[in-house]
């Protein structure tokens, strides 16, 4: 509010300090001598901006669950427009730099040598995220995150996937979700054949449609990192407020793509120059899978393929 000392920083400046910490790399001090305020200015206005982005556009920005019929139509539709039937979403992991403390660090720790948090994400066909998992410690597998997410109980226990079946090479197949071979193979979770040497050429053409239609959730963590450059070069905030920043950058992410926002090139190429440099940590399963649910659907979908 404004004192008798000085005027209160107008909202305007507040969201011009945010925007710009968000889509830039550069260190607070530097964005605090730019705008003319203090350094802990900058970090207060800034999760002050998260949480209040992420209380009013989350229920604009992310409305799969619960799943409902109108949803689930939209959703299957987008990918069946890409050439993969009655598929949901495509699910993956990312993983974000941050900087715990000494004592939170073991958790941290990753498999290829440097500290993060995973933003688990079920993506639609249109880049968007349609639900978030974050903050989950950079040591957890991807398969190990999702069989203990609200999505993975949603979808288990909604009987819409089951009832919107479509017979496809004589099986009726349900509404499933895609992933990588790092998750656990079910009726409702496909992912592809295991590599072989005598690989038929059935399940070749199944991985490589499967394979191009998940690069929607690659792609979307691409433009994600893109747009927001303190993503992709790593949060120095502490971990609890981390969270809030990438929560509120998915929403913003979001809602760029409905208004249709487009993608700087230099952008593109600044984040693969950086991932270049820093390696994704390996995805091991630990999962079991569940082939006798399974199998039937793959088979069908490596038939219509």
């Amino acid at each position: 509010m404004d004192t008798n000392y000085r005027k209160a920083i107008p909202i305007e400046k507040r969201v011009a300090i945010t925007l710009f910490a968000l889509g830039s790399s550069a260190e607070y001090r530097s964005i605090a001598n730019m705008f003319g305020v203090g350094k802990s200015t900058v970090c207060e206005i800034l999760l002050e901006f998260c949480t209040e982005i992420w209380r009013l556009l989350q229920p604009s920005c992310f409305k799969m669950l619960p799943l409902n019929r109108e949803n689930i139509t939209e959703l299957v539709t987008g990918f069946e427009v890409i050439g993969f039937p009655q598929c949901l979403g495509a699910i993956d992991g990312c993983h974000i730099e941050i900087h715990p403390s000494s004592d939170e660090g073991v958790d941290y720790y990753n498999y290829k040598g440097w500290y993060s948090t995973v933003l688990m994400a079920l993506v639609d066909a249109k880049y968007r995220f349609t639900y978030i998992n974050v903050g989950s410690p950079g040591r957890c597998n991807d398969s190990q995150i999702y069989e203990t997410s609200s999505v993975k109980k949603e979808i288990d226990s909604c009987p819409l996937l089951s009832e919107m079946s479509r017979e496809i090479s004589g099986v009726n197949v349900p509404v499933f979700i895609i992933g990588d071979s790092a998750f656990r193979f079910s009726k409702q979770l496909m992912k592809p054949y295991p590599f072989s040497v005598n690989q038929n050429n059935g399940e070749k053409v199944f991985n490589y449609a499967l394979s191009k239609t998940s690069r929607v959730v690659e792609n979307a963590f691409g433009h994600f990192k893109a747009r927001f450059r303190r993503i992709g070069k790593g949060i120095d905030n502490s971990v609890r407020n981390a969270n809030s920043i990438i929560k509120a950058c998915c929403v913003l992410h979001n809602f760029l793509n409905d208004n249709n926002d487009t993608l700087n090139a230099k952008w593109l190429r600044a984040l693969e120059e950086l991932e270049t440099r820093r390696q994704n940590p390996c995805d091991i399963s630990y999962a079991s899978d569940d082939p006798i649910n399974g199998e039937m659907i793959r088979t069908a979908l490596c038939t219509y393929f």
